[in-house]
């Protein structure tokens, strides 16, 4: 099957279990791939890019896990590309063996090793600065030129949560690819020094300034890839998932599924559907949508099976949601709260802030309920 640049492509794996092994995961990168025809180049370098912010041990499901990645590998070999060609890289916290957070300890050096390809940490490797088309927030952005000057990039998430980001997947897996200290679009970045007291009084749509400018970050950090027009592709790791805030509160869930694709907004919105929550809702992707750059509607993206071929109806792809909902949390005075109500409404991040905020202005507090 001919892949198309605005179709999603889907591959679903039962499965009941919190936990899969090695194999379990290559095979479903493996078989999604196998159902889909790309052009690879014929030189330079193939870049995979996982979710390994910090890197935990991969059954905690906090980075990409291996196995997946070793499928993604084992399928480019089949296909002609040289193991010296694969690199393995992402900007990320750096090691910590302390807390057995090391590159082997997620299972990254023995899969890399083992099959031949570079394993690659960003950090302190040469950046190129490059412009943002329709800047909001940051004019330009310094990227690795080990992304800048890669032949294909394949964006390699997992289906998690995040406290910010809501749901974290290709998109925000692109933050990985961005130099130091641009890179933390999470915290108050000198780019936003002059917020001053504004940082956490809410606009209009019911975020913080903060917060609006984070999506809005996101979204520059997004046309700044596209603007190198780098032959790419993304592959969603989703046999299991995690909701809760992306790191150590959240628990792990069967889902069974890879979302594949090219463009990473459709890609997100299918996968934040199948996790269980609103993509029109979801913050980021709405801002997406709104700046063109993909839509985040599910009932306009053409979803196909990839063992079938065929286009999935609407009901057929909310056959294929999880039974629970992937709840992203994010922390509070009073402890961990749910991002979106029960009525779907989004709860402002960091709480607390906000209603401190609110409080200072003679307003009533926002309540997460």
């Amino acid at each position: 099957m001919r892949l198309n640049g605005d179709k999603v492509y889907l591959l679903r794996r039962p499965i009941e279990t919190k936990e899969a092994d090695f194999e379990e995961y290559r095979s479903l990168a493996v078989d999604a791939l196998a159902g889909l025809e790309f052009e690879l180049p014929a030189s330079g370098t193939v870049l995979l890019k996982p979710n390994a912010t910090v890197l935990f041990p991969a059954a905690k499901r906090i980075v990409t896990h291996p196995g997946f990645q070793a499928g993604v590998v084992d399928t480019l070999v089949e296909r002609g590309v040289g193991p010296e060609r694969i690199v393995i890289g992402d900007g990320q916290s750096g090691e910590n063996p302390d807390d057995d957070k090391t590159w082997k300890g997620a299972g990254y050096t023995d899969m890399a090793e083992s099959r031949g390809v570079a394993l690659l940490p960003f950090n302190d490797t040469d950046t190129r600065l490059v412009e943002v088309p329709g800047a909001e927030v940051f004019d330009s952005f310094p990227i690795y030129s080990a992304v800048t000057d890669c032949s294909f990039f394949f964006n390699l998430p997992l289906t998690k949560c995040h406290n910010l980001g809501c749901s974290t997947l290709n998109v925000k897996n692109l933050m990985g690819v961005l130099g130091r200290p641009e890179r933390h679009l999470c915290a108050v970045q000198e780019v936003d020094k002059d917020l001053g007291d504004d940082t956490w009084r809410l606009t209009d749509n019911g975020l913080s300034v903060f917060e609006d400018r984070f999506y809005r970050k996101l979204c520059d950090t997004l046309a700044a890839f596209r603007a190198l027009e780098i032959p790419r592709l993304c592959v969603v790791d989703g046999l299991i998932g995690r909701d809760g805030t992306a790191f150590n509160e959240g628990d792990n869930y069967p889902l069974g599924i890879c979302v594949v694709g090219e463009n990473e907004v459709h890609v997100d919105a299918v996968a934040t559907y199948l996790m269980g929550l609103d993509p029109l809702v979801t913050p980021y992707l709405v801002y997406a949508s709104e700046r063109g750059l993909g839509s985040n509607d599910v009932s306009r993206i053409e979803v196909v099976d990839i063992e079938t071929g065929a286009t999935l109806t609407i009901p057929e792809l909310a056959a294929a949601r999880a039974e629970r909902v992937f709840m992203p949390t994010a922390s509070g005075p009073d402890g961990y709260y749910d991002r979106f109500r029960a009525d779907g409404t989004v709860v402002p991040w960091r709480l607390g802030d906000v209603n401190e905020r609110r409080v200072l202005d003679g307003l009533e507090p926002i309540s997460a309920a």
